[in-house]
């Protein structure tokens, strides 16, 4: 036991413990033998941690000395190749594959570059980087390829040394994904991601290359019904609306004859799922302005509290 009761439950910002690389934030006695520590920000990406005892943890004690038997280490995942989506894009006139890389930290486009290669049909392949900035996804597009009625196989390989941005610690293996981008002459429904903010829904369909926006809607159905906006995307369409509950499961369904603009059409009548799962709690501000004039002693705030069944 370390410390009185007086001390115990109270946040305080006495340094117990030190860490290196430096983390800010607080610590709390949870009880006189157990220390709580909560960081003020996010953890480095990728980035080995050593906590070392401080001074301050023998100053309401008997005790003179902290020994640790080994050192102590803990880390934050490594930089992993999450997922990917393949789409075919019109560029300067012509079919062009573009590969969507989604990463679990951001990532420099410039560090990726230097470890990139792509492979298809067993061949190296050039291509182009069209992501500026540090992001968690990374767009690429494969160059000097010319469009044929077939399916390409594809190797994404990333060399390992690489770091994500803000992160120490590089990747100890190679990364590789692999996968299909579908003939340019079809078009292929590749993914459907639901999302429910406990207000509205946005269904993102992932498609194998841009569809035509014009009468878009008439290919879509939803069951049960509910009313819905539709809206192009590059790699695929959005379905959005206020009318969708968030504990039920709906139907998406789209007729065959759906078009996309590089001439290829779906197939086949296409179902899937739409389920939002289990919604965390959220509150939000009714309206933004009331806030700012709250502040001036003038105006009350509305505050709205969703999935209220969570909230402890």
């Amino acid at each position: 036991e370390m410390v009185p009761d007086s001390l115990l439950n109270r946040w305080d910002s006495i340094t117990y413990v030190h860490f290196e690389p430096k983390i800010s934030g607080r610590f709390r006695w949870e009880h006189a033998d157990e220390l709580i520590f909560s960081p003020s920000a996010p953890l480095l990406p990728a980035t080995t941690y050593s906590p070392q005892p401080g001074k301050e943890l023998l100053a309401n004690n008997e005790y003179d000395k902290v020994t640790v038997d080994k050192p102590i280490e803990f880390f934050t995942p490594d930089l992993k190749l999450e997922n990917s989506n393949t789409t075919w894009v019109l560029a300067e006139g012509k079919a062009v594959p573009q590969v969507d890389l989604y990463f679990n930290y951001a990532i420099s486009p410039a560090v990726l570059k230097d470890k990139l290669e792509v492979k298809m049909e067993g061949e190296k392949k050039n291509y182009s980087i069209q992501t500026l900035n540090n992001d968690k996804k990374v767009t690429i597009r494969i160059v000097d390829i010319k469009p044929e009625d077939k399916d390409y196989t594809t190797t994404v390989l990333l060399a390992k040394g690489l770091i994500p941005d803000g992160g120490k610690n590089p990747t100890k293996e190679s990364l590789e994904e692999r996968f299909t981008i579908p003939s340019p002459y079809n078009l292929v429904i590749t993914n459907v991601d639901s999302r429910h903010d406990g207000l509205s829904a946005t269904v993102k369909v992932y498609t194998s290359q841009q569809v035509t926006e014009e009468g878009l809607k008439k290919f879509i159905t939803i069951k049960p019904t509910v009313k819905f906006d539709v809206q192009a995307e590059e790699d695929g369409f959005i379905v959005s609306g206020d009318g969708f509950d968030a504990g039920k499961t709906y139907e998406i369904l789209l007729a065959k004859g759906l078009r996309g603009k590089l001439g290829g059409s779906l197939k086949e009548d296409y179902s899937g799922d739409i389920a939002f799962g289990e919604l965390e709690p959220s509150i939000s501000f009714v309206n933004s302005k009331a806030v700012y004039l709250s502040a001036q002693g003038n105006k009350n705030i509305e505050v709205r509290i969703t999935n209220t069944e969570k909230v402890k």
